[in-house]
Parts: C-alpha cells; sequence; structure tokens
C-alpha cells in the first residue's frame, strides 16, 4: 500500500478518535453540571406554587373642612392589598399546603403551577382550611391527578447537610410561573422562637442559612435527595443588612396538621390575645408586683379574652391552677385546647391579683 495511503488512514484514525474524546469530555462535563441539588430541584419544583392573595383595609380618609361645608365625603377609603407566597401540593387530589400567614384575611386567593396553569379560590370559607396556632394552612383547588413529592423524615435532618429552598421570592413569579431556588445547609434543629409581632410560638424550628425572602413563606425545604423536610415560615433578621436566619417547620409536624385540617380535625380554637414575656424593665415600668408572666399586648374586640375581662397591660401569671412564668409557658399551657374548654386563669393588673374564667372559642377565620 502507498504510504501516501497509510498516511490519511492514520490521520482519519487519529480525527475520529479525538471526536470521540471530545464528545466523550463533554458528555462528562454535561454529567457533571447535574448536581444531587439539580436533582432534587428537578423531582420537587413541579409541585411547588405561587400563591398570590388581595385583601381590604380600610383607613380614615383625609377631609378637607372647605369642602365638607359644602359636600359631605366619605370617611373612610377602602384600598386592595396584594400578597404573595408560595405553596408545594400535598395530595394529588387538589391539596395544597402553605402558611396561615400567606393567606390571613385573603378575600381573593389564586394558586398557579410552574406549567401556567392558574386556578383561582372562590369560596375562601370552605377552601381554605387554616390552623392560625401552628401557622399552616390548606388550599383545596378543583383539579385530580397532581405530582406530589416525596416527603422526608424531618426527625432524621442532619445537621450541615444541604438545605434547598424553593418558592416564589418578592413575587418574582407573577412574572415566570418557575419557581426560584436557593441553597444552604442544615444550621441547626429544633429551635424554639417567638416573633414579637407574630404572636405565634414556633416550636422545634428547623433553622438553615439557604435564604428565605419575602414570598418563599410556605415553599418546600428540600434535603439533597429530593425529600421535603420543611415549610419555610418566616427569616429573622436582628437589624438591618444583616444576613437573616431562616426557619422552616418541620414536614412531621406539618403533615399532621394539614391531613387533620384535611380530615375534619377539631376546629382551631381562638383566644383573641396576643402576649410576650415580661422582664424587669417592663414590670417597672407598668408598676407591677411581678417580674415573671404573661403581658398581654393586644386583646381582640369580642374575643374569648375580650369576654374573660383581659385588657393590654394584664400579666397573665398562673393557668389552671399552675404558675406561669412566660409567654412560652402560657402557650404551651393551651396547646392541646379545644372549642369549648374552659381555662382559669390568675391574671394580675398594676398590684391587684384577680381570677377569670376563659373559654375557647372556635377561630373566625378557621
Amino acid at each position: 500500500m502507498p504510504k501516501r495511503l497509510h498516511r490519511s488512514a492514520a490521520l482519519a484514525t487519529l480525527i475520529v478518535t479525538l471526536t470521540l474524546g471530545a464528545t466523550a469530555a463533554n458528555d462528562e462535563i454535561k454529567a457533571s453540571r447535574r448536581t444531587g441539588i439539580v436533582r432534587a430541584v428537578d423531582r420537587v419544583a413541579p409541585t411547588v406554587v405561587s400563591i398570590n392573595t388581595f385583601h381590604y383595609k380600610e383607613y380614615p380618609k383625609y377631609r378637607d373642612p372647605f369642602f365638607d361645608y359644602f359636600f359631605e365625603s366619605p370617611s373612610m377609603v377602602r384600598e386592595r392589598v396584594p400578597g404573595i407566597g408560595s405553596g408545594f401540593v400535598i395530595r394529588e387530589d387538589g391539596y395544597v399546603l402553605t402558611n396561615s400567614h400567606v393567606v390571613e384575611n385573603a378575600r381573593e386567593i389564586s394558586v398557579t403551577f410552574p406549567d401556567g396553569k392558574k386556578f383561582d379560590i372562590t369560596d375562601v370559607a370552605n377552601d381554605v382550611l387554616v390552623n392560625r396556632e401552628k401557622d399552616l394552612a390548606v388550599l383545596r383547588i378543583d383539579i385530580d391527578g397532581l405530582e406530589v413529592p416525596e416527603f422526608g423524615d424531618s426527625d432524621s435532618i442532619i445537621i450541615g447537610e444541604w438545605a434547598i429552598a424553593i418558592g416564589n421570592p418578592f413575587g418574582l413569579t407573577i412574572q415566570d410561573p418557575n419557581p426560584t431556588v436557593t441553597v444552604g445547609v442544615i444550621s441547626a434543629g429544633g429551635r424554639d422562637f417567638r416573633p414579637l409581632e407574630d404572636g405565634r410560638t414556633y416550636r422545634g424550628m428547623i433553622q438553615t442559612d439557604a435564604s428565605i425572602n419575602p414570598g418563599n413563606s410556605g415553599g418546600p425545604l428540600v434535603n439533597s435527595v429530593g425529600q421535603v423536610i420543611g415549610i419555610n415560615a418566616f427569616i429573622f433578621e436582628q437589624s438591618k443588612g444583616s444576613q437573616g436566619i431562616g426557619f422552616a417547620i418541620p414536614i412531621n409536624n406539618a403533615i399532621e396538621v394539614a391531613d387533620q385540617l384535611i380530615d375534619g380535625g377539631s376546629p382551631e380554637f381562638w383566644t383573641g390575645v396576643v402576649i410576650q414575656n415580661l422582664n424587669r424593665r417592663k414590670a417597672r415600668a407598668l408598676g407591677l408586683a411581678t417580674t415573671s408572666g404573661a403581658l398581654i399586648l393586644t386583646v381582640n374586640e369580642a374575643s374569648p379574652s375580650q369576654k374573660a375581662g383581659l385588657t393590654p397591660g394584664d400579666v397573665i401569671v398562673q393557668v389552671n391552677g399552675f404558675t406561669v412564668r412566660s409567654a412560652d409557658e402560657v402557650v404551651e399551657a393551651f396547646r392541646e385546647g379545644r372549642v369549648g374548654a374552659a381555662y382559669d386563669l390568675m391574671v394580675l393588673r398594676g398590684r391587684t391579683l384577680f381570677r377569670t374564667r376563659l373559654v375557647l372559642e372556635r377561630d373566625p377565620q378557621s
């Protein structure tokens, strides 16, 4: 065979070898991009929804005395206020889990899936099931055959393992129905937390440094194998500009509450009071004779607490004969409460101690 043919064959072989090598290298690079986090997101993202709400806010309108002299102007202005949040499917027959604070007081609610399908909840009273104390809500939409994510065991989380927050931060999915993903680690488990402005007590929370921003609330917290281990609830920032700490409700607890709501568990009770811990500074400012107990901040009108004669500034010091030293202990005393149950309270008002009876009523939002 002529030498020229030998060279051509060798060159062709070299070209094929280089091409195959380049293809194999490209395939390896592509495969390396499909990390565990990417695969986990692929598994859960189709089940994550964005939730858009509207409620109505009334406030006094500025009145012009000169105009009012000739014309009667309305004294109140009614404003339509939007809200945003996230959620995820928990049952294939149309049940979505989210935080109760996402849908609280909402008059209009819409649920949008990543494929763009949108469902409006028109019967809010019957299709929104709420447990305010646990900050959980179940939305019922008219569809069957939904994809449901795999739920992990939140009692078996590992400190330091990957944590993936999926949701709708800052309402971005209003323009794009695909959820946003942020990644961090599980920082801690079993955290108890009580935001002062919230009035709820969160127990056994999962702490994560994955970014949880406004609109992320209600979305899933996922581990690296694609299992939902929590429901993102809030981020705590000690000061503006700080990184903040994210907290998620453990999925074991959340599913238990959701099942009770869906399957007709006992209705959520209502006390209508917001409390916080008492300390020496507050006690001195209020002229109180104690430095421990639960200080009442607000009392809702027509609530069980108002009917029991409680007012802001009172301090609950005993529940059913047991001394309570903090707001958390009061919440714990009411934890197993049921509608219709009566609680005997010992209350300090200034330097006067009195006893009252509080009867739990059905939460008007449930």
